[in-house]
Formats: structure tokens, C-alpha cells, sequence
């Protein structure tokens, strides 16, 4: 569950079959059911691979450098996002948690 130290990452979960999506969509994509409804899971996972962004589209310039991250959350879901910070000593398969959320995209850091 999410703690002081850990915020929930939004997500979809369709009210039909169950699935769990990092969306945004319409229909399920295991059911096809207009089913989808948001839901908060603990922001807990393992970092699956990221990239560092340098050269921004206009909206985004002033956050470079930004790295973007996909994580595979606890929760069984797998979600994109940002690292709050890329320097430092990690790797795939780190573990991380959400620490921020700017707007509908989740800022995750390397668990201490």
C-alpha cells in the first residue's frame, strides 16, 4: 500500500474481466469491454529499462535532460514514467517507487 514514503500510480482496471492497464484507453485489452475505470496501486516496482532524453519537443525543454522510465509495478502492471534522478548506481531490475506525480505521469526513485 502506498506510505509517506511511496505514492499510488493511477491506473485502469476493467470492471468486467479484472485486467489491470497503464492505459489511457477505451476498451479492455483482454475483454474488449467499455469497462475501464481508474484505480490507485502502490507505487512499488522493478525498474525494467529507461532512456535519457536530450534533445526535448518544445513542451519539454525545459525538463532536459529527463530520463523516462517503464517499470513493472508490483501490482502486476506495467507502466511508463520518469526518473526523478539518472545519475548514481542502478540497473535494470532496481527496485523503485513513485515519489511524485506530474499530472498523469508517475516520478519514480530508486529505493533507498
Amino acid at each position: 500500500m502506498p506510505t509517506a514514503d511511496r505514492l499510488a500510480v493511477q491506473i485502469l482496471r476493467c470492471h468486467r474481466c479484472g485486467t489491470l492497464d497503464a492505459g489511457p484507453r477505451l476498451l479492455c485489452p483482454k475483454c474488449h469491454a467499455a469497462a475501464l475505470e481508474a484505480q490507485e496501486v502502490d507505487g512499488a516496482g522493478t525498474l525494467l529499462s529507461w532512456t535519457v532524453i536530450r534533445r526535448a519537443p518544445a513542451r519539454l525543454k525545459s525538463l532536459v535532460p529527463y530520463a523516462v522510465c517503464v517499470v513493472d509495478l508490483d501490482a502486476g502492471v506495467r507502466v511508463t514514467g520518469r526518473l526523478q534522478s539518472f545519475e548514481g548506481d542502478f540497473a535494470p531490475g532496481a527496485r523503485v517507487r513513485c515519489v511524485a506525480r506530474e499530472g498523469a505521469v508517475a516520478i519514480f526513485s530508486t529505493e533507498a
